[in-house]
């Protein structure tokens, strides 16, 4: 006899919920600069990936593509996975579960570095960067994406009898 899956309807709406936001997260804008406050430009994420590889930036390009929009999308499909899961139990499922929370840690590690820039360049005469809804979205983004994996990694908890996955 088959076992009924069960699955976490909030779990699934904050996985949608994060996919939303980072395509929004990226495409909107995320920092805008300012000069001698007369010139100003704004930039979304995949804007500025866009732009580092046409000015020949090819490393740095390749760098925020990877820890800016392929690891997060990566990270969502396979918590989105995880989720659909028939049998969360299984050995390559759990160890799934403890990867997603693992690199969820250093998700945030974008948006850090985001604020860096804004705060050096914001000390700047020259120029005043602020941030843009596109950053903001795109950080609830990876938050709603590491609460999705913690709860996986509770329903794993419980699935197990209230051992520790990890």
């Amino acid at each position: 006899m088959e076992r009924q899956v069960t699955r976490d309807p909030l779990t699934g709406l904050l996985l949608l919920a994060a996919l939303v936001a980072l395509g929004f997260g990226l495409v909107l804008p995320a920092l805008t600069v300012e000069k001698f406050w007369v010139f100003e430009n704004s930039k979304s994420i995949g804007g500025a990936v866009l732009a580092l590889f046409a000015k020949g930036h090819i490393l740095l390009g390749l760098v925020v593509t990877t820890f800016s929009i392929l690891f997060p999308l990566a990270k969502l499909v396979l918590t989105l996975r995880i989720w659909m899961a028939p049998d969360i139990t299984t050995p390559g499922v759990q160890r799934a579960i403890r990867w997603t929370v693992t690199l969820g840690r250093w998700s945030m590690l974008d948006v850090f570095m985001a604020a860096i820039v804004v705060a050096t360049l914001t000390l700047g005469m020259i120029a005043s960067v602020t941030t843009d809804v596109g950053l903001y979205i795109f950080g609830g983004s990876i938050v709603l994406a590491m609460l999705a994996a913690h709860r996986l990694e509770g329903r794993l908890a419980e699935a197990l009898g209230g051992q520790s996955p990890t």
